[in-house]
């Protein structure tokens, strides 16, 4: 399985999401593939030298401003997009699952943007926000606010699960991907 994993690329965070993250793409990692934004640091290279580690295809997608990236990273593809809407289209189509971690607004425009394809019907892949040590609990309040509000349905939560378990993501990613 392709498993898309949107998250920080900043080494700087504090250290209880990298150490509670690396213990979900140790598991994760073990025996299927990354499709990840071609960036060797953060949450993000802790995912790439995961998979790296137990040699799984490693497919990294980023814009072609950033194509340097790829010169310190082997990856089993590379794909240049000519800009971020093209390589969030690109990063979601290549997938099985779009698995999302604590991350900035690269990673939270990954995630809107999933949730609004799924709810447009342009795929139907399973979205799973892992959230670690709590860190979306403010954007889910924000979400709840929006649907609670009636800015959008609030079946769009459907569309997506959210977890701070670790053995609870692995075992909805198993019963829910089917390829």
């Amino acid at each position: 399985m392709k498993i898309f994993v949107g998250c920080s690329s900043k080494n700087e965070i504090p250290d209880k999401y990298k150490k509670d993250c690396e213990k979900l793409l140790e598991k994760i990692l073990i025996d299927n593939d990354l499709i990840f934004g071609a960036y060797d640091s953060g949450l993000m290279g802790i995912a790439y030298h995961q998979a790296l580690k137990n040699k799984r295809e490693i497919i990294g997608i980023c814009p072609d401003s950033y194509k340097d990236d790829f010169n310190d990273l082997k990856c089993s593809k590379e794909i240049i997009t000519k800009n971020v809407s093209e390589r969030i289209d690109k990063l979601i189509l290549e997938s099985d699952i779009c698995l999302f971690l604590p991350g900035g607004i690269g990673t939270i425009n990954e995630l809107f943007l999933a949730i609004e394809s799924k709810r447009s019907h342009e795929f139907d892949k399973p979205i799973v926000i892992y959230n670690s040590c709590g860190f979306y609990d403010e954007l889910l309040l924000f979400l709840d606010k929006v649907y609670n509000e009636s800015f959008t349905m609030e079946y769009i939560k459907d569309s997506y699960y959210v977890s701070s378990d670790i053995d609870d993501i692995l075992d909805y990613i198993d019963k829910t991907v089917t390829i």
